[in-house]
C-alpha cells in the first residue's frame, strides 16, 4: 500500500491526540502525592479532576461551531498551543484553587480539538475506510494515556509531581507546530456547501439524541478508571505510585487494539449492509461485563495478573466502541453541520467525565472501596448499550437512516 495524503494528516492528528492525553491523563497518578500534600479528601481530589472536564464538556459546541465558519486548522493550531501553556503554568502551581484553575483552563483548550480533528478526518479518509480511519486516528489518546500515565509516576518519583506538568507542554508546542506546517484546510466546496442544511437538525433528530445520551456511559466508564485506576491498583496491593502507574497506563495501550479492530470490522458490517450501532452496543454490553468483574475482582483481591486483564478488556471495550461510533456520525449527518454535530455528541458525553472522578472519589469515601463505583459504571454501560441499539432501524443490525433524509427530503 502507497503512503497517501491521509496517511500523513493521521499520523500528525495521533501525535497531537498523543500529547492531549499526555496533559490530560497525567493528574490520575499525581493525585495520590496531591492528595498527601494538600491533605485532601477523596471526594476533593475527585472534584479536582473534574475541573478539566467542566471547560473541556462546555468547549465541544462552541468550539465545533467555529471551526464549521472560520477553518478547522485554525482551531486545531490555537488549541495545541494553548493547552501547552496552561500544563506548565499548572506545573507552577502551589495551591489547591491554583491547580483547579490551571486544569479547567487546559480542558479549555484541549476541548477544542476533538470536534474539529474529527471532521478533518472524515474529510481526508476514503469512505470505504472511515471506521478504521476514525479508530487508527484515534490511538493516539491511548498511547497519550500510556506515555502520560507511566512516565508521570516515574517523573513524580524521581523529581516530583509539578515536573511531569512542565516536561508534557514540549511535545505540545510541537504538536501545533506540525499541524499549522502540514495540515491542510479540507475544501468545502467538495463537499456540497451550496447545500442549507440548518444547524437546528442535530438537536432534533430522535437517532442522534439516542446517540447522545447513550454514550454518556462510555466516557463515565473511562473516567472512573481512567482518574482512578493507580489508587485502585494501590488498593489491589501496588508497592509504589511508579508501579500503580505503570499498571494504570495499560488502559491507554489496550486502546491500539480495540480500535483498529473495531474500525475495521465496522466498516466490514457497513459493506454487508449491516450498519454500526449494532456493533457498538455489543461492545457497550460487553463494557459493562468488565467492569462488573472488575468490581468482584476488587472486593475479592483476585490474583493481580488476573485484575490486569479484566482491566485491560475493559479499556479495550471502552476504546474500541469509538471507532464504530464516531464513523457512525458522518454516515449520517452532512459535513457542512458535522464539526458542530461532533461537538454536541461530546458536550453531551463528557458528561460523563464530570459526574464520575468526584462520584467515585465519594463512593470510595462511604464505603473504602472502590468496587461500588465500578458496579455503578457497568449498571450505565447496560443502560447505554440499550439505548445506542434503539437508534433505527431499532434492535435489529442495518443501515442507520441519514438525517438529512428525515428534517430535508421529507419536509
Amino acid at each position: 500500500m502507497s503512503w497517501e495524503r491521509y496517511h500523513s494528516v493521521w499520523l500528525i492528528l495521533i501525535f497531537g491526540w498523543v500529547t492531549n492525553y499526555m496533559v490530560r491523563s497525567s493528574l490520575s497518578p499525581l493525585l495520590i502525592p496531591i492528595i498527601q500534600e494538600f491533605n485532601l479528601t477523596y471526594t476533593q481530589a475527585g472534584i479536582l479532576a473534574t475541573a478539566f472536564f467542566y471547560a473541556y464538556t462546555m468547549m465541544q459546541l462552541p468550539s465545533g461551531h467555529i471551526g464549521d465558519r472560520l477553518g478547522r486548522k485554525f482551531v486545531l493550531v490555537l488549541c495545541t498551543s494553548w493547552w501547552g501553556l496552561m500544563s506548565l503554568l499548572t506545573g507552577l502551581a502551589n495551591s489547591f484553587f491554583s491547580i483547579f484553575i490551571f486544569r479547567f483552563l487546559t480542558g479549555v483548550g484541549e476541548g477544542a480539538y476533538f470536534s474539529n480533528d474529527r471532521p478533518i478526518i472524515s474529510a481526508y479518509t476514503p469512505e470505504k475506510k472511515r471506521g478504521f480511519g476514525q479508530g487508527i486516528s484515534f490511538i493516539g489518546l491511548g498511547i497519550g494515556m500510556f506515555i502520560g500515565i507511566s512516565l508521570a509516576g516515574w517523573i513524580s518519583d524521581a523529581l516530583g509531581w509539578r515536573a511531569v506538568f512542565l516536561i508534557y507542554a514540549i511535545p505540545s508546542f510541537l504538536a501545533s507546530l506540525l499541524i499549522f506546517i502540514f495540515i491542510k484546510e479540507p475544501k468545502m466546496k467538495e463537499f456540497k456547501k451550496n447545500i442549507h442544511i440548518p444547524y437546528s437538525v442535530i438537536f432534533k433528530n430522535r437517532d442522534l439524541w439516542l446517540l447522545y445520551i447513550g454514550g454518556i456511559s462510555g466516557i463515565y466508564a473511562l473516567w472512573v478508571i481512567g482518574t482512578w485506576a493507580p489508587a485502585i491498583f494501590k488498593e489491589m496491593g501496588a508497592k509504589s505510585i511508579a508501579q500503580s502507574s505503570f499498571y494504570s497506563s495499560l488502559l491507554g495501550l489496550s486502546a491500539i487494539p480495540g480500535l483498529s479492530l473495531t474500525g475495521i470490522i465496522s466498516d466490514r458490517l457497513i459493506k454487508k449492509g449491516r450498519g454500526r450501532k449494532g456493533l457498538i452496543s455489543i461492545e457497550f454490553f460487553l463494557i459493562a461485563f468488565f467492569m462488573f468483574l472488575l468490581g468482584y475482582g476488587l472486593d475479592n483481591k483476585i490474583n493481580l495478573h488476573l485484575f490486569i486483564f479484566l482491566f485491560f478488556m475493559a479499556g479495550f471495550f471502552i476504546w474500541g466502541h469509538w471507532a464504530a461510533f464516531y464513523a457512525l456520525l458522518p454516515d449520517i449527518v452532512p459535513y457542512e453541520i458535522l464539526g458542530t454535530t461532533y461537538g454536541l455528541t461530546n458536550t453531551i458525553h463528557f458528561i460523563g467525565s464530570i459526574i464520575a472522578p468526584w462520584a467515585t472519589g465519594w463512593i470510595k469515601d462511604i464505603t473504602a472501596s472502590f468496587s461500588w463505583g465500578l458496579y455503578l459504571s457497568s449498571i450505565f454501560c447496560i443502560l447505554g448499550g440499550i439505548l445506542i441499539f434503539s437508534v433505527r432501524p431499532s434492535f435489529r443490525f442495518g443501515m442507520e437512516r441519514k438525517i438529512f433524509i428525515d428534517n430535508i427530503s421529507h419536509r
